[in-house]
């Protein structure tokens, strides 16, 4: 068995792959890219997930954050999860992770949330739900009428290809599927997105994101996702009910 690197050094090393990734999309902003064992004490041990992250998050834990620089996009890596199940791999799965909530922050119309003039208690009391949200335990997967795939679209699909495709040109090889487990999510393989989206990556290798996302993808890219989005309303009567 070999020992998981250290948390902080980890965290630096994929502050430097989103550098690698998505510099130029970040702008010289700070990226914080926590721990959750930093964040035990206050924030339980985010039972429900192994990532997470939402627009305002580097203000509910500037406290907690010793190198907090103003406002940034925020992550949080659960640490503790990975410790416990992916031991021999540690590093490629924390990598993996990063990668995902980064394409969250990408597909954003904004790295982080503008909450200028917001009262200090209600950013106390948001930090508070999200710590809450996250130690509760993941239900079991039930028919709903909201799509499994929800947060997880096409855009963010294409961006994570985009994602590992710089990772690779920069020596950091990471599966999409490791990144994004389409079929946890009732959707295609990543394979085929990626044989869908072709040569895209390489070609946009050196755009913003935002141009990315603003150009239309290939149609073979678009229809699959169709095609998913169909299938899963065929496959969940309430979920074809409700669009």
């Amino acid at each position: 068995m070999i020992a998981a690197p250290a948390s902080g050094s980890l965290s630096r090393r994929a502050e430097r792959l989103c550098r690698r990734v998505a510099g130029p999309d970040l702008a010289g902003a700070p990226i914080y890219i926590v721990c959750q064992s930093s964040l035990a004490h206050d924030f339980g041990r985010a039972a429900g997930c192994e990532a997470y992250t939402t627009p305002s998050l580097d203000l509910y834990l500037a406290d907690h954050i010793s190198s907090y620089r103003g406002r940034g996009p925020c992550m949080v890596i659960n640490d503790l999860a990975l410790r416990e199940d992916n031991t021999n791999d540690f590093g490629y799965w924390f990598s993996a992770l990063v990668l995902h909530e980064m394409a969250h922050i990408l597909e954003r119309p904004a790295l982080f949330a503008d909450r200028t003039g917001v009262d200090a208690n209600k950013i106390k009391f948001e930090a508070l739900c999200v710590a809450d949200a996250t130690d509760e335990p993941e239900p079991p997967v039930k028919a709903t009428a909201t799509p499994r795939y929800l947060g997880h679209e096409a855009p963010f699909i294409r961006i994570v290809l985009h994602l590992c495709h710089r990772a690779a040109r920069a020596g950091r090889r990471i599966a999409p599927s490791a990144v994004f487990n389409c079929r946890q999510y009732g959707l295609s393989r990543p394979e085929r997105y990626a044989a869908a989206l072709a040569d895209e990556p390489r070609r946009f290798a050196n755009r913003l994101f935002r141009d990315i996302l603003a150009a239309e993808p290939p149609s073979a890219f678009t229809n699959l996702w169709h095609d998913d989005v169909r299938r899963c309303q065929e496959s969940s009567p309430s979920l074809g009910a409700s669009t």
